[in-house]
């Protein structure tokens, strides 16, 4: 990869019924990218004719072009300022299907290819078709694939791209959103999902959004940004008003590497739903009332690990009905087994269940997790990490007080694929004992949870996070400090894997197109 200039054309969203002011903007905003020098130009989701078709032929609407007239126009653009266009467009086809896509225009304005959005949320699943590909294009100075939207909210997909040999991905987006003012207008895809995204694959990540209102009942969030691959936004719009956000991407500038992936432990994610461990633990009745327990995190000193801090803390939280303790990983030593049973003493005394990590600099490096119930002892040795001797096997899923618990080790945690994995296996809760103070490490831990919809509790060298199915912060280690905080959950929250009607975090993935994921590449 090479310099370049990408160009994320943020646009007024229009309703159908204005589709043809909204193409006027559309080309503006193509010219304004154009003589901004770009080389890479991304427009929004279903830019044309518009996000909301309301049905399967919106190009028969009054008022609306036909496609190949649009794409006519689109194309004359490429070609006059010579870039690479990824078009958000709804796309008709021979059969009356319509699928929601980026269409791809080489600087000869010749269409050379299509993204087919595979994670349809909500009234997506009214009218488009869901894809299953994931295509990856040359643009010379860089190789690029293209996403949409909610596909940001599925792993799988931006694997899928980097995998592919995407060293840019395209978020052709509308992002919904709330808030009090028009000014404070965000999303959880901004706030953590793609940076989540572009720092596990190593990635720069671009995202064009709409703006503004789409008749009166859908609001975008504007926030067109790009993506370093250390997760950092090095350039976004507010969250009104037409802008073209452009930024020189120097490869130089980011050269963090993702953590190095083991495709023969992912089998589960191309396994269809119907096998999955946790498609019958959904369908177990439950009373939610009977399910409210609570959890905690304890940060790591970055000492030698301590046997009695441990017992210690864990016994005072138990006082406080904590069912399940998670502490930051620590420096350990080959002898640290031998102290393993005046914790399940502890344990089997109090009840509950604990968590932690050591790291070993013996004869050989080691990071090992441990997950201690009153029933059984659960040692894991991590299977993702640099400079360490790895594991090779994830890690089982627990039953303990607090739900099915998912013991992810150190680096394990910024892979997405062990998260999910565990997530299908049937985890309610990711325990994430971890080393090091990431900068990164609460996003991430808020993304595996929004993806999988499931608990994670987060601890590392003085921090630490546990956040809802949701993504959302339901508690958090107050900077500078050793302190334990402990938060409120509930096992219902966790099997409630409906991201929107119709959109379910687990059983809408696209198995048979995640060949790439297990392959030796």
């Amino acid at each position: 990869m090479e310099p370049f200039v990408v160009a994320c054309c943020q646009v007024r969203a229009h309703a159908l019924e204005d589709a043809e002011e909204n193409l006027q903007g559309l080309l503006r905003a193509l010219d304004e990218a154009g003589e901004a020098g770009a080389q890479l130009v991304a427009l929004p989701e279903c830019a044309y004719p518009a996000y909301y078709v309301r049905d399967s032929d919106p190009y028969a609407r009054p008022g609306v072009r036909p496609f190949a007239e649009v794409t006519a126009l689109f194309a004359e653009k490429a070609r006059r300022y010579g870039y690479w266009l990824a078009a958000g467009m709804a796309v008709p086809h021979e059969d009356g299907s319509l699928t929601n896509s980026g269409v791809i225009f080489d600087p000869n304005g010749e269409m050379v290819g299509r993204y087919d959005k595979g994670f349809l949320w909500h009234f997506d699943n009214f009218w488009f078709r869901r894809g299953d590909a994931f295509p990856v294009f040359d643009a010379g100075f860089a190789r690029f694939g293209v996403l949409i939207c909610a596909d940001g909210r599925q792993p799988e997909i931006a694997r899928s791209l980097a995998v592919n040999g995407a060293e840019v991905i395209l978020d052709l987006t509308a992002w919904v959103s709330w808030a009090s003012s028009v000014e404070q207008l965000s999303t959880t895809q901004c706030e953590y999902l793609m940076p989540a995204r572009a720092f596990e694959n190593g990635a720069w990540v671009a995202a064009a959004d709409k703006w503004g209102p789409e008749g009166n009942t859908l609001i975008y969030a504007g926030r067109s940004c790009v993506i370093d691959p250390e997760g950092k936004t090095r350039v976004a719009a507010p969250s009104t008003g037409d802008q073209v956000v452009t930024y020189t991407i120097d490869p130089a500038e980011a050269s963090v590497a993702a953590v190095p992936r083991r495709p023969s432990l992912y089998g589960r994610l191309t396994e269809p739903w119907e096998r999955a461990p946790a498609r019958a633990l959904l369908e177990e009745p439950m009373v939610p009332a009977d399910e409210n327990r609570r959890i905690a995190v304890v940060p790591g000193s970055g000492e030698l690990f301590d046997t009695g801090t441990v017992i210690s803390r864990y016994e005072a939280l138990r006082e406080q009905d904590c069912d399940l303790t998670v502490f930051g990983g620590e420096v350990g030593n080959e002898g640290w087994q031998g102290v393993l049973p005046s914790i399940e003493k502890a344990v089997r005394a109090n009840g509950g269940a604990v968590a932690f990590a050591v790291a070993t600099n013996g004869c050989t490096m080691e990071q090992a997790a441990v997950l201690v119930t009153p029933d059984e002892t659960v040692e894991h040795r991590a299977t993702h990490g640099r400079g360490i001797d790895l594991g090779e096997s994830t890690a089982p899923v627990t039953r303990t007080e607090a739900g099915n618990v998912g013991l992810v080790c150190g680096d394990e945690g910024l892979a997405p694929e062990v998260a999910r994995c565990l997530a299908l296996e049937g985890a309610d809760v990711i325990a994430w004992p971890t080393f090091g103070d990431h900068p990164m490490n609460e996003r991430i831990a808020r993304a595996r949870s929004d993806e999988n919809r499931v608990y994670t509790a987060a601890a590392w060298h003085e921090g630490g996070v546990i956040t809802s199915p949701t993504g959302a912060p339901l508690t958090a280690v107050p900077a500078g400090t050793d302190m334990a905080m402990a938060a409120q959950v509930n096992r219902s929250q966790a099997r409630w894997k409906d991201m929107a009607p119709g959109t379910h975090a687990l059983r809408d993935r696209v198995p048979e197109a995640y060949g790439a994921l297990v392959a030796d590449r």
